[in-house]
């Protein structure tokens, strides 16, 4: 085997220890979140993933990083599930906001770890990922919720960010733990509030 042969199978066993170093954090800063939120660490995250911090900071320049790579693999799990989804208009928005229940429920507890002090419109115009995946998730079914109900497309942009507010994540775990609703209520309540939401803005301007 010549040297030219070689080192694309080097590449390949590099590419597939990263991929797997990398999974092992995610693995990890989601458990620890589950279990230990107070203990979340990068050391932690590394200890739990059995990878040393200094191999860990070659992936993940800090706890903020980690944690946001979480959340981006979990909105993109959401966008698969609506891009590959049959439904349309309100049916379509029911199920996205039972897909999105069902995530913060596995999920939650590392996706509120992660803070930011800017609003949803400003991050959005300045193509932040996490935000530009979400209004991905988010576009087509709030856009058939707004014709299913009668309102104009053009609010779209202020629909997604009362939608934000609404189906963010440390609110809905907040009730399905302390609400004393059903989970079953819970996206009902949620849904007719975010309804009620949109038609009130409109009715405003």
């Amino acid at each position: 085997m010549s040297d030219r042969q070689a080192v694309p199978r080097e590449g390949r066993k590099l590419r597939s220890d990263t991929r797997r170093n990398r999974r092992r954090l995610l693995e990890a800063v989601g458990e620890l979140a589950r279990e230990a939120p107070d203990e979340l660490t990068m050391q932690a995250v590394a200890s739990r993933a059995e990878i040393g911090p200094a191999t860990a900071y070659r992936y993940f320049s800090s706890l903020e990083e980690v944690l946001a790579a979480y959340v981006l693999s979990v909105v993109e799990q959401l966008n698969e599930f609506t891009a590959t989804s049959t439904a349309q208009g309100r049916p379509l928005f029911d199920a996205v906001v039972n897909k999105w229940v069902d995530l913060l429920s596995e999920h939650g507890p590392a996706l509120v770890q992660l803070r930011s002090r800017r609003g949803y419109l400003e991050r959005l115009h300045d193509g932040n990922p996490i935000i530009a995946l979400m209004r991905d998730a988010w576009a087509g079914p709030v856009r058939g919720l707004l014709d299913d109900i009668g309102l104009p497309d053009d609010m779209l942009e202020y629909a997604l960010f009362l939608n934000n507010m609404i189906f963010d994540p440390r609110e809905v775990l907040d009730l399905l733990r302390h609400g004393h609703l059903s989970r079953r209520e819970v996206v009902t309540r949620l849904t007719e509030a975010y309804c009620g939401a949109l038609r009130g803005w409109v009715r405003a301007g």
